[in-house]
């Protein structure tokens, strides 16, 4: 696939750094300084929702569409307290926006797509949900971590391990830090 296939999204470009832009607490805060472009997947979503004549308000996006040489990701930016249902809610809009734009479908997705939320580890410092189930203590969290460091698997955070082989090949929750570290190892095309 080739976004200059999709107007829809050559016409969306910005940096990762940009889109990482949290403007909440007065002075904008950056998620990354990565400067590679990708497709705004906010901006698709507004354009994709208008020309259907409805408000952007009838849907939620991930705030990015990264294309890799080893297929697309998106990646959801989240400065603030991560609430995984409001993940979920941008998972799904997206992937459905997504098939609606490119005319491909979760089996697709499921083989060729990544989707990577990158987390502020200090406002969420537990590294659990919101709203924990009893099972998601903070210490669960910390054996589960330890367990999949050993197996050398990793540990998906905020109950979006669901989603992997589900609708994606593959699913990442990243502190800034590990983000880096994964794009470091990516080719973007």
């Amino acid at each position: 696939m080739k976004i200059e296939d999709y107007p829809i999204f050559s016409d969306h470009m910005d940096t990762l750094k940009e889109m990482s832009k949290d403007t909440s607490e007065g002075q904008p805060q950056y998620m990354t300084e990565r400067m590679e472009e990708a497709v705004n997947f906010d901006l698709v979503k507004r354009t994709y929702a208008n020309t259907l004549e409805l408000s952007e308000d009838t849907a939620s996006s991930c705030d990015s569409l990264l294309f890799l040489s080893t297929g697309p990701i998106f990646i959801e930016f989240k400065n603030g307290k991560v609430k995984a249902a409001e993940i979920k809610t941008k998972i799904r809009d997206s992937l459905l926006i997504y098939g609606g734009i490119t005319g491909q479908s979760i089996s697709d997705t499921r083989t060729e797509m990544e989707f990577v939320l990158v987390y502020n580890e200090q406002k969420n410092p537990d590294r659990s949900q919101s709203v924990s189930p009893p099972d998601d203590t903070p210490s669960r969290v910390a054996i589960a971590e330890h367990l999949a460091n050993r197996a050398k698997v990793e540990h998906i955070r905020f109950d979006l391990e669901r989603f992997q082989k589900l609708y994606f090949r593959a699913v990442h929750t990243y502190t800034p830090g590990e983000f880096e570290k994964y794009l470091a190892e990516k080719e973007i095309s």
